[in-house]
């Protein structure tokens, strides 16, 4: 990070070890800590007060660890002259609390996407209560003890929360509270604050009480993550955040999910534009993603802009630059180009999840898109595969064959989806037809995963499990490993947030949930009779999803990847003449707010964890 130009990132603090402290001196037993923390899965929204309890308890080897982790890590931070960014008390607290202050007002918190009350959710203190500072001063002497501060640190009071009930003076209290309890403590103190809690539901934050709840800190002593300038820059709907410094950030990933995608264009003019701008208060940028390890190009590029005084000139220049230092070898410029004009051309406002047709509970009623045609994503595959160069054969580059070529057939299993839906109308002998095509292709989409241990399970579980060596411990770390990636809670109220396109998946989750699915629609097609999509997805729930948690996993052993990468380019892609995705590609509006529709473009619901409505770029004061 810091040969990068990181300067400034969250510190690795054992938050949870420092609340346990807390809490015990407030009084709550060690049953009640246990069913109040999550597992290491769901500590983030833990954090947030979203959840509590799921996938935990955390033993106390966990806690030990957290902090031998935060001791290394935030010392070596200092050498290198990096900012760590320590948390602060964001007004939540465990259900436990109201027994131990009776006398203390708290607020409900509402249900955060549909986890029931064994799970959901957690109290809110009144910030004009005294225990609101009292709690909080407590909190940071914990979680500071010997390691200094460097006087910046992070609270997040409303990230897809609603407090009962809700107004601007509960806010406005809340922000003064937040900031008091900090600067009362450090008299350096900034107050770090992401903006995602008024792009998530705007309908509960209009331009007045954004500005109530910025302007209720001295200016300067709050700094404003624009979480996802890439996409939904909000820092002209909110006029410089009413003064306040702001960082424009790239969001970039959800969940962690894999799938070759970037807004490139965007990344390379708006950084400059809004840094030269008159009375800008943007003074820095920075990375804000919830996985990485995915998309390298778009992070560097990114990074790069830190450093740079104005836009790269040429992008087909920097990413043919880019891919030799990457690999060694200069022999791939012609598909980096050809992936710079599909993949990571993005420019719409569509949420990119990562969740495609393969990794989504089966149904018909999905509704694949792309925002690029197929025909350059192929020929940049093209390219990849017949690589002749032995000096290409480096580590990076047969990462990159793999996931482009991963890519391709993502591509291709959506093309095929789309036949599938059409042709479960048709006769037995096509719908079959269709149905096999399907599965092969997501059995080569297996098959190419498994040549790279990039993008198989092993190191995700074999971590997870190593954390411990008692067999308890260790169990409750693979299970939280499996259920974040797949159902993610205990009914699978996020099912699929954070898929990933790793080999294992494919062959013990995603294609027997296919399988199962379309089997029983071949089935009922035979009997002439309906299909019950509903029906058929509870099965796929009893018999894979939950299962998932406890099978056993036999890893998948290498093939050569470049030997199977053309193996599969003059299977599926060598023939000309491949229809397009449709592309649904929704555009910003300047001088309106930008409503998204109902359901997302594949046809599910939106869940609370993403915008229903999102302004853009606009100063009217709706």
């Amino acid at each position: 990070m810091a040969l990068n130009g990181i300067n400034m990132a969250l510190a690795p603090v054992a938050q949870e070890a420092a609340w346990t402290r807390v809490y015990k001196q407030l009084g709550m037993t060690d049953d009640e800590i246990k069913e109040h923390f999550t597992g290491p899965g769901f500590l983030a929204w833990l954090r947030m007060g979203n959840v509590h309890g799921w996938g935990g308890p955390l033993p106390q080897s966990w806690h030990d660890r957290q902090k031998q982790i935060q001791e290394v890590v935030t010392d070596l931070m200092f050498k290198l002259g990096m900012i760590p960014v320590f948390p602060a008390f964001n007004g939540h607290v465990p259900k436990a609390f109201e027994k131990i202050f009776p006398n203390t007002t708290f607020h409900p918190v509402e249900t955060w996407n549909k986890f029931d009350e064994d799970y959901c959710c957690n109290l809110f203190v009144d910030p004009r209560e005294p225990d609101f500072k009292m709690i909080s001063k407590m909190f940071m002497r914990e979680i500071t003890a010997g390691l200094g501060s460097s006087h910046i640190y992070t609270a997040d009071p409303f990230n897809e929360i609603k407090i009962q009930p809700w107004s601007t003076s509960l806010v406005v209290e809340t922000a003064k509270a937040i900031f008091s309890s900090i600067s009362e403590y450090d008299k350096d103190a900034v107050w770090l604050v992401q903006n995602w809690m008024f792009v998530h539901n705007p309908l509960l934050w209009p331009l007045k009480r954004v500005n109530s709840f910025l302007t209720s800190v001295p200016n300067g002593r709050m700094l404003v993550l624009d979480l996802q300038s890439e996409q939904w820059p909000q820092y002209d709907l909110y006029q410089m955040y009413y003064g306040q410094p702001f960082i424009w950030s790239m969001l970039h990933n959800f969940g962690g999910t894999l799938g070759m995608f970037g807004n490139t264009k965007t990344i390379n003019k708006d950084v400059y534009e809004v840094r030269k701008r008159e009375n800008s208060t943007m003074v820095g940028i920075g990375l804000t993603p919830e996985g990485i390890n995915q998309n390298y190009v778009i992070y560097d590029l990114m990074l790069e802009s830190a450093w740079r005084k104005g836009p790269v000139p040429d992008l087909e220049e920097w990413v043919s630059d880019y891919a030799e230092r990457r690999y060694g070898c200069n022999a791939t410029s012609i598909g980096w180009k050809y992936l710079l004009r599909s993949v990571y051309n993005f420019t719409g406002l569509n949420r990119i999840r990562g969740k495609y047709v393969m990794t989504r509970r089966p149904s018909f009623n999905i509704r694949p898109w792309a925002w690029y045609k197929g025909h350059d994503l192929f020929e940049a595959l093209k390219n990849f595969v017949y690589v002749q160069n032995p000096a290409c054969s480096t580590s990076g580059f047969l990462h990159d064959l793999v996931d482009v070529t991963r890519q391709a057939l993502q591509y291709k299993i959506e093309q095929i989806y789309m036949n599938l839906q059409n042709d479960r109308y048709s006769n037995y002998m096509v719908f079959n037809y269709t149905i096999s095509s399907f599965i092969d292709a997501m059995t080569d989409m297996q098959n190419i995963l498994a040549t790279s241990s990039d993008f198989k399970i092993t190191s995700w579980l074999s971590s997870a499990r190593a954390i411990s060596n008692l067999p308890l411990e260790s169990s409750l770390y693979d299970f939280n490993a499996r259920n974040q990636i797949t159902l993610w809670g205990p009914n699978g109220e996020i099912s699929d947030y954070a898929c990933k396109q790793w080999a294992e998946l494919f062959k013990y989750y995603y294609i027997p949930r296919w399988s199962i699915f379309l089997s029983m629609a071949l089935d009922a097609k035979t009997r002439n009779e309906p299909f019950d999509e509903k029906g058929a997805q509870r099965v796929v729930r009893s018999s894979v999803e939950e299962k998932f948690a406890s099978i056993n996993i036999d890893y998948i052993p290498s093939d050569n990847p470049q030997q199977l990468a053309l193996n599969l380019y003059q299977k599926w892609f060598s023939v000309s003449g491949h229809a397009d995705l449709p592309m649904r590609i929704i555009k910003q509006d300047p001088k309106k707010k930008t409503t998204l529709p109902d359901t997302d473009t594949d046809g599910e619901d939106y869940n609370e964890n993403t915008p229903t409505v999102i302004f853009l770029h606009s100063t009217t004061p709706n």
